[in-house]
């Protein structure tokens, strides 16, 4: 018995809505990744230092712990210490 073997390709929900009829977003990906063009790296840092700080925020506004500095903050939760 043969089986065929399927490639599998992920394509992030958040760039592609259900209208592209599925295909569209991932030919429009692979059309840039062939260009071999890059953003610049300042580009880059400053998406992931917007995309950490926005989640650090979120982060301490449900828990009331701050992720940066490693230390609790007054709030709904009470944060106990544990020594191994």
């Amino acid at each position: 018995m043969a089986t065929a073997a399927a490639a599998v390709t992920a394509v992030p929900a958040s760039t592609c809505g259900k209208r592209d009829g599925g295909n569209a977003c991932f030919v429009d990906m692979v059309k840039k990744t062939r260009k071999g063009r890059s953003p610049p790296e300042e580009e880059v840092e400053a998406f992931f230092a917007a995309a950490e700080s926005s989640v650090a925020r979120r982060f301490a506004a449900k828990y009331n712990y701050d992720v940066v500095k490693d230390a609790p903050m007054d709030g709904r939760y009470e944060w106990v210490r544990i020594r191994p």
